[in-house]
Formats: structure tokens, C-alpha cells, sequence
């Protein structure tokens, strides 16, 4: 039997799935997590299977209109890996990944003083 959807029915979607990213030693990545629900989701981000910390200043993700972002600054080769979202809105789960790929760019250039 199909169901019907009305307004008040709960739902879960996965809008868009996540990119994946390559970029250099020291820039910003973000990474987006678009998803809609009713009721609203909770959205967890992960790295390698493991939950993502949040860092001040580095590391932080937050709410948005449209789901979740998260936003890694001054990016290290270890940053590597595989990030994953998981939305659940207690009757549905769904999740996206997106691999980013840090490389080594230029090298940082010494100030004097500096070893």
C-alpha cells in the first residue's frame, strides 16, 4: 500500500549529496549537509567513522537553512579523510559523504627569526 504524503506527515530527504573536495595545505574547506525533515532533523558529522570535534577558531559546524555546515580552517594533510552527515529525525535516517583531500601546496614561507 502506498503512502500518501500530506503537510503533517513526517519526512526525511536527503536534498543533495556532498561533495567531495581537493584543496591545499592551510585554506578553508567547507562542507555542506542538505537535507529537509519533519520533523527537523538532528545532524551529526563524522570523520572516519568517528564523531567530529569541534575546535575554536578551527573546527566548527552549525545549523543552516538548508541542513548542516562544516567548516575545517587552516587545513593539515591530517584533516585527509572521509567526512560523513547523518541526519535522523526520530523516524528516518539518512546520511551523505564526501571525501576531502588536503595536498601540500607551497611551503609556508619562514619569518625571519624562525627555525
Amino acid at each position: 500500500m502506498a503512502e500518501a504524503q500530506t503537510p503533517g506527515d513526517s519526512y526525511l530527504t536527503l536534498d543533495e549529496p556532498m561533495n567531495n573536495i581537493t584543496t591545499s595545505l592551510g585554506q578553508t574547506a567547507e562542507l555542506h549537509c542538505k537535507v529537509s525533515g519533519n520533523p527537523p532533523p538532528t545532524i551529526r558529522w563524522f570523520k572516519n567513522d568517528a564523531p567530529v570535534v569541534q575546535e575554536p577558531r578551527r573546527i566548527s559546524f552549525r545549523a543552516t537553512n538548508y541542513g548542516s555546515r562544516l567548516r575545517i580552517r587552516n587545513l593539515d594533510t591530517t584533516d585527509t579523510g572521509y567526512f560523513q552527515c547523518v541526519a535522523t529525525n526520530g523516524k528516518k535516517v539518512v546520511s551523505t559523504t564526501g571525501v576531502l583531500f588536503v595536498k601540500f601546496g607551497p611551503p609556508p614561507t619562514a619569518s625571519p627569526g624562525s627555525s
